[in-house]
This record gives structure tokens, sequence and C-alpha cells, in this order.
């Protein structure tokens, strides 16, 4: 039987992951109404998970490398991919979560070296260390952050719920196209949760 928003519940052994809530791309979406309302989302979604008790187990991803950048061969795929956004250096500003989003010291920051919050991680030792059987992912880009991470999750056995207000392609503009195709095609078919934030919120409440 399908989950109805009423009954939708994650169990007591969750996490929540949000990725890549990092400076550097959400300044570059904050002036268009798609980033906006993201934003909003995100926040509204973050706000409600630390107020609850007791906390589920936050995780939050960021792309970063070594000064050197030894992680990524300059002429790689995907170096050439993620070169348009700038410097992706450990411990620089545009790398650390962005501003508007609450972090404080019960949350977890991991930080990857690809597009999978798994890898160049310990987001999967984790998740291990602490029973965690679902995950509600947030975050962006959806075709390449978002997708990568879920399918290694699936592969790895997880329970997977996507909030879909809580997503977003880049660039915004190619969002909706995207979208229709991941969130309302693909990952239906794989059996992953496509919720929405009214839905989150109220599975987290019931939690």
């Amino acid at each position: 039987m399908p989950t109805t928003s009423r009954s939708l519940n994650f169990g007591s052994n969750y996490a929540i992951l949000n990725l890549d809530w990092m400076a550097m791309l959400i300044n570059s979406i904050k002036d268009v109404p798609e980033g906006q309302a993201m934003i909003a989302n995100c926040t509204k979604w973050n706000d409600a998970v630390h107020l609850k008790i007791p906390r589920p187990l936050t995780i939050f991803s960021t792309l970063s490398f070594s000064p050197n950048q030894a992680e990524a061969a300059p002429d790689s795929p995907f170096a050439r991919l993620i070169a348009p956004f700038g410097d992706f250096t450990q411990g620089t500003s545009p790398v650390q979560i962005y501003d508007t989003f609450t972090v404080d010291e019960k949350d977890v920051v991991v930080q990857k070296t690809r597009w999978a919050a798994t890898t160049g991680s310990a987001l999967e030792q984790i998740l291990k260390a602490q029973n965690i059987r679902a995950v509600v992912i947030s975050g962006l880009s959806l075709s390449g952050v978002v997708m990568s991470t879920i399918y290694r999750l699936f592969d790895l056995d997880y329970e997977v719920y996507v909030i879909r207000d809580n997503v977003l392609e880049l660039p915004v503009d190619q969002t909706e196209s995207v979208a229709k195709v991941m969130l309302d095609i693909l990952l239906p078919k794989m059996g992953f949760h496509v919720i929405t934030l009214a839905e989150a919120l109220h599975a987290l409440d019931h939690s």
C-alpha cells in the first residue's frame, strides 16, 4: 500500500542529510525566484529539525579539496564541470555552509571530494555507527549531487526520502524539466520517496 501523508513517518532511526548548502552555490541562486524559494524552504525545514526533541542526526555536506587540489586532476571531467563555480579549497569561506542556515555543535559537517556525499567523506561510517535506516535529503544540484548520493545510499539499502521543495537544479532554469524526469519518473520507479516540504514536516513531527 502506498504511504499517505497522514501516515508518513521516518521511523526511529533516521538522519537528515543537507547536500551542499555551500556559500558559493547558494550565492549563485539567491537572486532568482527559484533560488529564493529553495532557500526559504530549506531554512524552514532546517529550523524545524533543530527544534525537534530529540533532534535527529543532522548532516551537512560540503565539496572541498586540499590547498593543492590533489583530489581532482586539473583536466578531469569533474574538475572541468565544477571550474565555473570557483575555487573549492578547504577552510575557505565559499565552501562553508551558507550563514542563513543554522549549524551548531550537534550537527555533523562532512567534507567530500565528488558529487556523491559518500565520496571522500566519513558519511557511510557515520550512518552505520548511528544505526541509521532512513535518510531525508535536501540539496543541490538535483542531477549531480542529489542523484549521485541517493543512488549510493540505495545501493547501501537505506530508505531514501527526497524533499522535492528543497532540491534545485543548476542552472536553475533547468529545474522544472529535470525535476519532471527525475522526481516524477525515475525516483518513484526505483522506490524512492519523493515528498513535499509539508509532508516532511508532518513526518518529522510524527517520527
